[in-house]
């Protein structure tokens, strides 16, 4: 099967390549930057219509509130032209192609009510500036293509994604209190990269049409992922130090929720769990529980915190 993917230089799509091709497909990648096949920006509705034809088209690429190039101002405009008009052109692309589409969204998408878990049958709703353009896109795909999936992730962790996680492995290495927003107690889900790329693999090969849901079994609070970075690193106990949810909700709605996004606040108050029986039932089995998945990303950063300094270089 020749596929296109888009995003192939981001940190699931360079997994998303890895995994196609291992499974056999020819892959064509784009990105607009990268070692790819084809570098350009979809948001260029010119560069969109070059792009080869395909049996399908994995859309990965997007930005999100971890995207280095977010800017303090403007960003509904940002994420609308990164997200919303480079699907739009992508889907104009390949309508009527026959393509199998399946698009990468965010468990963001669902709308965070507290209820103790999420599923393709739950309500969705944009509840900040970047699940508005992510519910915007999927409209589009779902307008445009007459063969569509969704693969939704919760939060993507493995070596590589930093977030939380890189200010909890620094002040665990360093023997320093960590500091937690908010109770920490209420579990939320993540996935391990390398699990969402196998999913897009399965939804691939069967054809799988709608949502499915990415998510590692057993989640574990924020608290628990301090817990298990601790043992990971060999560290003896560390002093968690709670910060107050409701003033950081202030602060972050004066901020224009530039300090915390409002979905990440949502978040940080009610369990954000995912219901993967869907999923499951295409024969698709995550290899990463949710400890796994922190104990991976803090050996990960723990790595990169110990290499040596070699000069200038490009983090993400």
């Amino acid at each position: 099967m020749h596929i296109l993917l888009t995003g192939a230089n981001g940190f699931l799509g360079r997994q998303c390549t890895r995994r196609l091709r291992e499974a056999g497909h020819i892959v064509s990648t784009t990105d607009r930057a990268g070692d790819v096949t084809l570098r350009g920006d979809l948001a260029d509705p010119g560069f969109a219509q070059t792009l080869p034809e395909a049996d399908a088209v994995v859309h990965a690429a997007a930005v999100q509130y971890v995207t280095p190039s977010l800017p303090l101002l403007g960003r509904r405009a940002w994420f609308r032209r990164n997200n919303v008009e480079a699907t739009r052109h992508l889907v104009e692309r390949y309508r009527g192609s026959g393509a199998h589409f399946v698009n990468i969204g965010t468990s963001m998408m669902y709308a965070q009510d507290g209820s103790p878990q999420y599923g393709p049958q739950s309500r969705m709703q944009g509840q900040g500036v970047y699940s508005e353009s992510k519910l915007e896109a999927q409209a589009l795909v779902e307008q445009g293509m007459a063969r569509w999936a969704t693969v939704v992730p919760c939060i993507i962790g493995g070596p590589g994604r930093e977030g939380l996680f890189r200010g909890f492995v620094r002040a665990i290495a360093q023997g320093r209190p960590v500091l937690v927003p908010g109770a920490g107690t209420q579990p939320t889900a993540m996935v391990h990269v390398e699990d969402v790329a196998r999913l897009v693999e399965v939804v691939l090969r069967q054809g799988a049409l709608g949502f499915y849901n990415a998510a590692a079994p057993r989640p574990l609070s924020i608290v628990d992922w301090v817990h298990e970075i601790e043992q990971e690193l060999q560290a003896p106990p560390t002093r968690i130090v709670h910060l107050p949810l409701t003033p950081l909700r202030g602060l972050a709605a004066l901020s224009g929720w530039r300090l915390l996004a409002r979905e990440q606040v949502l978040m940080l108050t009610w369990p954000h769990v995912l219901d993967i029986e869907r999923s499951l039932a295409l024969g698709w089995q995550p290899r990463h529980d949710n400890a796994l998945i922190a104990r991976h990303t803090a050996r990960h950063l723990q790595g990169v915190r110990a290499q040596p300094a070699t000069g200038a270089g490009v983090g993400h």
